[in-house]
């Protein structure tokens, strides 16, 4: 079994928030693998993203909302687990997440993080930190509101922040997928493809494209494989 799929089995859930859901994907991971949940609430601040995952997610327990995570439209102590998945690096104000977290997490509730960092240990895996950066860079250059992926050191310190009790943390490496698969380099070509046309509007455009040249190389020369990412379950 997995070491997230492990993980979040011995979890009963109850009532389950997932901030920053996106379209819902780490919702439909708990869905399967958590030992049991009442409900599920995903809340995102962009409402094409909750129209999207509401329209492939349609379960009488599971509801999506569009709010602001630094505001949260909740009770204090109104959720027994609350998830943030790969998300962290995409908010203005980490702290004020974090707070409102804390604040409608009840006591002796589940927090759960799962989030890529940076520390890369191997040449396929810089590929996937390289290109995710670039496109960080993209994104900021074109106004959207994505943040370079933090360290490992740094993602123990957020969590550190919430004052929880029994914190695991569980690294999860990609050691086993093959980093010159071709279909996988022809797929991150067409993310980067992607990406690139999103940055023609950019005043950087000339940099961008120069970096995304060089990424590409990178992918052809030592292929790629998934970042590291940092799995940390705790109970407030």
């Amino acid at each position: 079994m997995d070491v997230v799929e492990k993980a979040l089995s011995a979890l009963v859930g109850g009532r389950v928030l997932d901030v920053a859901t996106q379209e819902g994907g780490f919702i439909q991971f708990m869905m399967e693998h958590l030992q049991s949940y009442t409900h599920i609430t995903g809340i995102d601040i962009t409402e094409q993203a909750v129209r999207n995952a509401a329209a492939k997610i349609k379960q009488e327990k599971i509801r999506f909302l569009t709010a602001d995570a630094r505001q949260m439209p909740f009770e204090t102590g109104h959720f027994d687990t609350v998830s943030i998945s790969a998300s962290l690096h995409h908010f203005t104000d980490i702290e004020a997440v974090l707070f409102e977290v804390r604040r409608v997490l009840k006591p002796g509730g589940n927090f759960i993080l799962i989030e890529m960092h940076r520390e890369a240990q191997t040449e396929a895996e810089l590929t996937s930190t390289y290109l995710h950066q670039w496109a960080a860079r993209v994104d900021t250059a074109t106004g959207r509101v994505h943040n370079p992926s933090l360290t490992r050191q740094e993602l123990v310190d957020h969590v550190a922040s919430l004052g929880l009790s029994q914190v695991e943390f569980y690294d999860v490496i990609d050691r086993d997928s093959d980093p010159t698969d071709q279909a996988l380099i022809k797929q991150l070509d067409a993310v980067i493809d992607k990406v690139l046309q999103r940055a023609e509007t950019a005043a950087s455009y000339s940099e961008l494209k120069e970096q995304a040249a060089a990424i590409r190389q990178q992918l052809h020369r030592a292929g790629a494989r998934h970042e590291p990412v940092l799995l940390a379950i705790g109970r407030k």
